[in-house]
This record gives structure tokens, sequence and C-alpha cells, in this order.
């Protein structure tokens, strides 16, 4: 299957690689949905919103049990990295300028919360 975010229709979707089946998943409470990552193992995705409410949420891959994972100290969340073997999440935020990391991504839940870069750049692969 082919997940989206959808900025415009502020929606989450899929559908089958063929482009049948395709179906809207989460339409309420999106500002500006950005970044989507899937953990096919647990059956989770994970996604930014940097609306007005800036936030990371999970649900299953089938839309339900939607939940908040982090909603504070965040800018414009808009990259997103999921670690299966370290069980981490990560996060880039454009207004922030910080790349941060949590704990416990596979339980959909957030323990811990780290700030990892703070006004880090990219240059011939390298991170500064």
């Amino acid at each position: 299957n082919l997940y989206w975010t959808d900025t415009g229709t502020d929606r989450i979707e899929v559908t089958r690689l063929n482009g049948t089946s395709r179906k809207i998943l989460i339409s309420e409470n999106l500002d500006e949905p950005r970044a989507i990552v899937l953990n096919p193992i647990m059956g989770y995705m994970y996604w930014t919103d940097w609306g007005e409410s800036p936030k990371i949420e999970c649900a299953y891959l089938d839309g339900s049990e939607r939940r908040v994972l982090v909603n504070t100290s965040l800018g414009w969340p808009n990259g997103l990295a999921l670690d299966l073997e370290k069980d981490k999440l990560y996060w880039g935020d454009a207004k922030t300028d910080k790349i941060e990391v949590s704990n416990r991504a596979m339980l959909g839940c957030i323990l811990q919360k780290q700030v990892l870069f703070s006004g880090a750049a990219l240059c011939l692969g390298y991170i500064y």
C-alpha cells in the first residue's frame, strides 16, 4: 500500500500500489499534515502536523486509535524517520532548526524526548 498526507485537503490517505481501493483514513482535526512514516511490523503510522498547534501523532494503519505523541516545543515538524531496530522516532523541525528523537516509538508512546542537533546543516553527506 501507499500512504500519504495531503496538506491541500488536510487528509491522510492510502491506496493499493495499482491505484485501486483508495481510502481516506484521517480527515478531521488535521491542520497542515506533512511527513508520514510507517511501522508495518507493529501496524502503526506516524505523521507530523505543523499547523496552528504543531504536533506529531500516530494511529494504526487503518486510521483507528489515533493519538498525539508530541505537542510541545514544536514549530514546523516536517521530517520523520523511524528506527525499527532501536525503537526510536526522529524528526526535523524547520522552524526551531532542531533534529529530535524519542524512544518507545514502537509502542506508540513517547517516554523521553531529546534534542540531537540544533542549527544543523548538511554538506556533502555530513551533518554540521
